[in-house]
């Protein structure tokens, strides 16, 4: 193989790509990349047309990587093209052998594996000399999941005032709406933070020292024209205490820094139905809220024609909350009303700009053969 090097804008990403991208797999490799190199070349055609690895290319461009490793598969028919296309991913599915993968997870120790979507519990181990002893990479969050049980109990909160049987804290309404939104861990990447309303929809473990050191943010936060509550999940799969727990947390962290100056925009998360009973709980009704629809499209669970938990939780909120705006981030899905303003997904930006491109560079094509 001649391996080239290409800058990746100038890579065309196939039109009828069948193979699905979600945001959480891109920001994976991403980290992946970060951490090792851009270890496997792209596969391409003589148009420059992706053939294999649209993945990495999204994450180059999220990385805003100079120039990335390619092989032009100009041997290639057309049609062999295709079926390599299909082929290269099908091939790959198969599952792991548990306990060959625990014994090799537990042999890794400087690098968290959790940044490239494995589940590691690290509850029999702590730090000899507390917490602070962990050297972390991450921007916003500086130490892995398996202390989140101590975050609680080893720190002096702020009561505030709560509602429901579980006593969840309440939050202020607020008015203020906006289309422009921005990760907040994306937030060295704007000189202008105030014309953005920031947000925490991304992996949860990524924003978990906006629980244990809520302060530690606060003159950032207050650069922006708001904030979202942290999205902390809900899964379905998770135990209730933890779904339950999920909702103290986003409306502590809400009310706390509301206390501090910052305009906090009230987070609706929701799970299965029996979580309605706490869910909403401290929202305030009649202001402006926002909701996250990414990965829903694509879930039986959540979008089934049978059952659809997002319409429901949606419509349960409309119900109970009665909100003036919806902050709506991600994909419409159908069967949602309400005076919604839509914000696409960080991901979706970045298939709009690369489809635009594609666009672009078919088009000088073109004109050049003619």
């Amino acid at each position: 193989m001649k391996i080239t090097y290409k800058n990746p804008k100038k890579l065309i990403p196939y039109e009828n790509n069948a193979k699905l991208h979600p945001e959480v797999q891109v920001e994976r490799i991403a980290n992946s990349i970060r951490e090792f190199g851009f270890q496997q070349p792209i596969v391409i055609d003589k148009n420059n047309v992706v053939v294999i690895g649209h993945g990495r290319l999204m994450a180059a461009l999220e990385l805003d990587l100079p120039e990335v490793p390619c092989v032009c598969a100009d041997n290639l028919t057309g049609e062999q093209i295709k079926a390599l296309r299909l082929a290269d991913n099908k091939v790959a599915e198969s599952g792991w052998s548990e306990n060959l993968l625990s014994m090799e997870l537990s042999e890794i120790t400087g690098i968290d594996m959790t940044e490239f979507g494995f589940e590691i519990d690290l509850s029999g181990l702590s730090f000899e000399n507390g917490d602070d002893e962990y050297d972390g990479r991450l921007e916003i969050d500086d130490r892995p999941p398996a202390f989140q049980h101590n975050s609680f109990e080893n720190q002096d909160r702020m009561q505030f005032p709560c509602v429901g049987f579980y006593g969840i804290p309440v939050m202020e309404k607020t008015d203020t709406v906006g289309d422009k939104f921005l990760r907040f861990c994306d937030w060295k990447e704007e000189t202008d933070l105030s014309q953005f309303i920031a947000h925490f929809y991304y992996d949860d473990y990524k924003f978990m020292s906006a629980w244990r050191e809520p302060d530690k943010y606060i003159d950032r936060l207050k650069q922006f024209k708001a904030v979202v509550s942290p999205n902390f999940s809900l899964y379905t799969d998770f135990p209730r205490a933890l779904q339950i727990l999920s909702c103290y947390r986003r409306q502590w962290c809400g009310a706390f820094w509301q206390d501090q100056g910052i305009d906090v925009i009230p987070g609706v998360v929701w799970g299965d139905r029996e979580s309605y009973t706490y869910c909403f709980d401290g929202i305030p009704a009649g202001g402006t809220v926002a909701v996250s629809a990414v990965g829903v499209r694509n879930d039986d669970n959540w979008n089934g024609k049978n059952d659809n938990l997002f319409v429901s939780g949606y419509n349960e909120m409309i119900k109970r909350l009665n909100p003036t705006t919806i902050l709506y981030y991600g994909d419409m899905i159908d069967g949602v009303e309400g005076n919604i303003i839509r914000i696409p997904s960080f991901y979706a930006n970045k298939r709009e700009k690369l489809n635009e491109m594609s666009k672009t560079r078919k088009s000088n094509m073109e004109q050049e053969e003619q």
